[in-house]
């Protein structure tokens, strides 16, 4: 199934202890598949025990210990592309230390497609995640769309994609996690309907420290990027910086004063990013045309539920269920369709609130 190029990146994937960038060093930058240990060994063991500098070396030449990784792939149902297989993405060869491996669970073709990443902030406000999730579906058009899996801008950005047409989730973990546990359903149906990916061999627990460094990934991956919410400190703004860097457009939602999670969109703004009010502004910098299609009228039981919502504010299903004298599976197609219509946007727990 691989060749041996393949195997050599997949089995120094799964050395623990050994940084990215210690990874590329040792492979002499892609001059050859097979790690040299001989001829590191002093340089690695300045910033690694002596005992585990071996234990490393011994793992990469034990032959069970070759075997359990591709049994465990196999099982997992886990495929994956190497810096040095046909269908790594040429975009992602481009950036400072790009990912020797990349597991994938779903439909590897996508890292060949033209892509475009959405990222923003866990607290975006309401009615950002409304835009959020249109612009992304918008986007999904003519692109793929990238992002994390976070709960807030991410999870606006997959459910727009997916809604009208593809997306890659790039994890900060390995496949045996799912993290924030709340988008596991999510995850999975990403899984099937477009691809998740990650760095890192699947017992990979979630670390901090992992999230910044696979934000290189989601600029690195895509042709432009779009931030829809950052506070000064933020990691989408660690993304819109790797993008730069890499001569990778950016774009960003305007935000009004005082507001914190748009901070960080503005100084990006003020410091030559693309002002992206509508699709429009991202359309028209690479030439694309879009129309936008009328939208249909809302149904009985949709004006209902939207004028029940909105004059709640924010409101929880069970509460809308009652008001209404509907039982709640009765009322979760509906407000799905005032969703996918941008009238109304899901905040997390079953809470709902109305885009107005």
């Amino acid at each position: 199934m691989y060749t041996d190029d393949e195997r050599n990146l997949i089995t120094l994937a799964y050395l623990e202890g050994l940084s990215y960038h210690a990874k590329h060093v040792m492979l002499a930058h892609f001059e050859s598949s097979k790690p040299d240990f001989d001829k590191y060994e002093n340089v690695l063991i300045k910033t690694l025990p002596y005992g585990v500098y071996n234990k490393m070396r011994a793992q990469y030449f034990d032959d069970d210990f070759h075997r359990d990784i591709f049994e465990g792939l196999e099982r997992r149902g886990i495929t994956c592309v190497t810096y040095f297989s046909d269908g790594y993405p040429k975009n992602l060869k481009e950036i400072d230390s790009p990912p020797i491996v990349l597991f994938c669970k779903g439909d590897i073709s996508l890292l060949k497609s033209r892509c475009f990443s959405v990222v923003g902030s866990r607290r975006t406000p309401p009615k950002t995640i409304a835009d959020c999730k249109k612009i992304s579906g918008e986007l999904a058009s003519r692109f793929t769309v990238v992002t994390g899996i976070a709960e807030g801008a991410d999870t606006a950005a997959l459910e727009g994609a997916l809604a009208k047409g593809k997306a890659i989730s790039v994890l900060a973990y390995g496949f045996d996690y799912a993290y924030p546990s709340v988008n596991a359903q999510l995850i999975s149906r990403t899984a099937e309907q477009g691809l998740i990916i990650s760095e890192y061999p699947p017992e990979t627990q979630p670390k901090s420290f992992y999230f910044p460094v696979r934000n290189r990934i989601i600029a690195g991956l895509s042709e432009g990027t779009l931030v829809v919410s950052a506070a000064k400190r933020s990691g989408a703004l660690i993304t819109a910086d790797i993008a730069i860097d890499s001569n990778r457009d950016v774009f960003a939602f305007p935000h009004s004063l005082g507001l914190t999670a748009g901070e960080g969109c503005n100084l990006l703004i003020k410091k030559g990013a693309y002002l992206a009010e509508n699709i429009l502004d991202i359309f028209g910098v690479y030439g694309l045309d879009f129309n936008t299609p009328q939208q249909k009228p809302l149904t009985d039981e949709e004006s209902a539920l939207y004028k029940a919502v909105c004059d709640a504010g924010e409101v929880f299903l069970p509460e809308l269920a009652e008001k209404l004298g509907k039982q709640i599976w009765q009322l979760i197609p509906v407000i799905s369709s005032l969703e996918i219509k941008n009238l109304v946007v899901r905040l997390g727990g079953n809470r709902y609130s109305a885009v107005k």
